[in-house]
């Protein structure tokens, strides 16, 4: 038992040794490999500029460099655009690809993974009036009646299905001329005026695939 012990004893130390005689390489932050889901929105949502492209989160990398190149290993899954306010994606079907952005001397990629729209509501109440979630079932916005609430307050509440979660645990409501905008929590009361174009936005998660999707209510 003794001489046993004792190979087992000297068989870890040599393995101790072994490891510690590699070098330890970390991670190079300037060129991370990030995991990101994206939405594909029906044909007509697309055409809504809320809808069309998803900012890349990419971490600190100059997209004003003049020597930025961007790549895409599957054209055909998305087209990836980086311009002075980030780099974006524009989903064109559902699958993965593989993204890469030089700026400079700092390289990012991303392994972007697109999926088609999912419904995330339950419902949405806006005052006393209720949109059922099968509203949602072929695209992420409502069209409302500005008319029917022009220059009320009435409170706004989301109700999600089993699995989704605010991303950012709040609301945003828009004028049209945005001279008025505020974040607030869901079920507030919002004010709902400056004429029509009026909007009411959220975005929601996937807790268990991180897929997000752009809710929108349309005053008009």
């Amino acid at each position: 038992m003794k001489k046993v012990l004792k190979q087992i004893l000297t068989f870890s130390l040599i393995f101790i040794m072994v490891l510690s005689a590699v070098p330890v390489q970390a991670a190079n932050p300037e060129s991370s490999l990030t995991k990101q889901v994206v939405t594909l929105y029906p044909g007509k949502s697309n055409k809504i500029t809320l809808f069309n492209s998803r900012y890349l989160n990419l971490g600190n990398i100059d997209t004003k460099n003049n020597s930025v190149s961007v790549t895409v290993r599957n054209p055909a899954i998305a087209k990836i655009e980086a311009n002075n306010s980030g780099v974006f994606a524009y989903p064109k079907k559902a699958g993965k690809t593989l993204v890469t952005v030089k700026a400079g001397n700092i390289t990012r990629k991303c392994a972007l993974t697109v999926k088609e729209y999912v419904n995330p509501v339950v419902s949405v109440k806006v005052g006393n009036t209720t949109i059922s979630g099968k509203k949602f079932d072929t695209d992420p916005y409502r069209v409302i009646s500005y008319s029917k609430f022009a220059n009320k307050k009435a409170k706004v509440t989301f109700n999600l299905k089993k699995g989704w979660s605010f991303q950012y645990d709040a609301i945003s409501y828009f004028q049209k001329t945005w001279q008025k905008s505020e974040d607030v929590k869901n079920g507030s009361i919002v004010p709902i005026k400056g004429g029509s174009g009026f909007q009411i936005m959220t975005a929601v998660v996937n807790d268990k695939t991180g897929q997000v999707e752009h809710l929108l209510l349309w005053f008009k």
